[in-house]
């Protein structure tokens, strides 16, 4: 008896806590009608939505760097479209980081295309605004991650911009476009999101750059100059060769010899190195790393773009990322006890 009663006061107490926490800060789903999905906004206990997407838009139109990005406009955002984020259906959601201005609109292909695939394999999508703490604490900032973390099992850095290299701890030699402020944001939420184990973290060029340089690699600022042009990494097709891993996200996909033909619209690569979190798991045949796999099967980043691809491979590529997302995903409380 005096057991059960002591079960009942820690779930009292772990439910009583978790609610409060969450009340502190909630996300918020954003439809303003202008975006391909709804985006992720962060609001405070004390703040309606409307006054929390207000609280975003002038702390992005008083950050210069930012404001460089958006050639001097904020995006076109009406302040409407607000609800709360289901506190279900956690098992079906995907969130991409945007991380430039077309990714607010409704042309951008990466996004159509990465929704639509998800749709497919029933899967919602989601925007993450670019450096969408804006006006919020460090401590406020440690929340969001980790409600990201616990309510989002997917996550996808996307293309872009090179990476600051003061970030990796180099000067800047050959690095083009660089924001600091997105740059310094997206490691420290990419960091977060690794550490709390609780999601698949999917990178894609830009986005395997700037998720190896949070877990500690460094990248080649521009692969025709220290590397040379015997394969045309800019804009081109070519093929790589894929490696045995511990999961083998990749393996499945590769031809009878073991490669596999992609896209490449790059200039820089992440250099990689026994002993860390990644394994390779591929190359171009002048040693450029094209594909990095996670060991605890929580994370595939690749150097190429499969949602860029437009054939079988890339949607199979997208395909075995939510497969094994669902392998590693944590089970529900709902799916453990049956309720």
């Amino acid at each position: 008896m005096r057991t059960s009663l002591w079960a009942l006061l820690f779930l009292l107490f772990f439910f009583t806590t978790t609610t409060w926490a969450a009340e502190s800060l909630r996300l918020y789903e954003w439809s303003p009608g202008t975006t391909l999905a709804p985006l992720i906004l962060p609001v405070r206990a004390s703040e309606t939505p409307e006054v929390a997407a207000q609280r975003y838009l002038k702390e992005l139109s008083k950050n210069p760097e930012l404001m460089e990005l958006f050639e001097g406009r904020l995006p076109d955002l009406p302040l409407r479209g607000f609800k709360p984020l289901n506190e279900n259906s956690r098992e079906a959601r995907a969130l991409m980081i945007s991380n430039l201005p077309k990714d607010y609109a409704k042309n951008s292909q990466r996004v159509i295309n990465f929704k639509k695939i998800f749709a497919q394999a029933r899967h919602s999508s989601y925007i993450l605004p670019m450096n969408t703490n804006l006006g919020l604490s460090q401590s406020e900032t440690r929340e969001l991650f980790q409600q990201i973390s616990e309510r989002f099992p997917l996550m996808v850095a996307m293309g872009g911009d090179d990476v600051d290299p003061r970030l990796y701890k180099q000067e800047n030699f050959h690095s083009r476009n660089t924001i600091p402020a997105r740059d310094q944001f997206e490691v420290e939420l990419i960091k977060s999101y690794v550490a709390q184990e609780k999601g698949f973290l999917f990178g894609v060029c830009r986005g395997s750059q700037i998720s190896s340089v949070a877990l500690g690699y460094k990248l080649i600022q521009d692969v025709p100059f220290h590397i040379g042009n015997d394969v045309s990494h800019s804009n081109d097709w070519h093929d790589i060769e894929v490696k045995d891993t511990k999961n083998n996200i990749l393996k499945s996909l590769a031809n009878a010899s073991g490669k596999m033909h992609v896209n490449s619209l790059h200039h820089q690569s992440v250099i990689f190195k026994e002993g860390g979190m990644l394994q390779i798991a591929a190359r171009s045949h002048d040693g450029v790393t094209e594909a990095t796999e996670f060991k605890n099967g929580r994370g595939l980043l690749l150097q190429f773009h499969p949602e860029l691809m437009n054939n079988e491979l890339g949607s199979k590529i997208l395909w075995n990322v939510v497969v094994q997302k669902n392998r590693v995903m944590p089970r529900s409380c709902s799916k453990i006890f049956n309720f």
